[in-house]
């Protein structure tokens, strides 16, 4: 298994709303574990080249890196609005090989959002300074782009 499906497996095994993980908000919560750990860390936790696109912080790794791998399912089900989406799960060990770090930041992220109905968690990624500060179609940099952030927030 490599990193980025150790860490959508620990999403998938420790988010408490598993019919919430849709190809969308899986991405996203990936995006916001890799904005936290810029801000915190400096570093990324996936080697994920982010992109602003229509929907957000959005690529096609994370949905791709899940599906057909072991232990990881996409099924099509309904929105409450009827409309399809495919959520993403996880049944392999629950042994999942990442750092304690690691899971604080995911816990951080899992913690943050949970509460969050889609179109609120939506607002949510919308809010973070990589998606404020940029217009659609930009590359983000988030390591770059969290330093920027804490210098901004020194001086205000």
């Amino acid at each position: 298994m490599n990193k980025l499906q150790r860490i959508l497996a620990y999403l998938c095994l420790n988010y408490p709303h598993k019919d919430e993980l849709s190809k969308a908000r899986v991405t996203k919560l990936v995006y916001l574990a890799d904005w936290f750990s810029s801000l915190l860390d400096g570093e990324q936790m996936t080697d994920i080249k982010w992109v602003f696109n229509h929907y957000g912080p959005y690529v096609d790794d994370v949905v791709d890196s899940a599906n057909g791998a072991y232990g990881f399912s996409l099924e099509k089900k309904n929105t409450m609005y009827g409309t399809p989406k495919y959520v993403v799960s996880y049944s392999g060990g629950e042994d999942i090989d990442i750092s304690d770090r690691e899971k604080k930041i995911l816990d951080a992220v899992i913690e943050k959002t949970k509460p969050l109905h889609f179109n609120d968690f939506i607002s949510y990624v919308y809010s973070t300074y990589p998606v404020k500060s940029n217009e659609r179609y930009a590359s983000l940099d988030l390591v770059s782009l969290a330093q920027r952030y804490k210098e901004l927030k020194k001086v205000s």
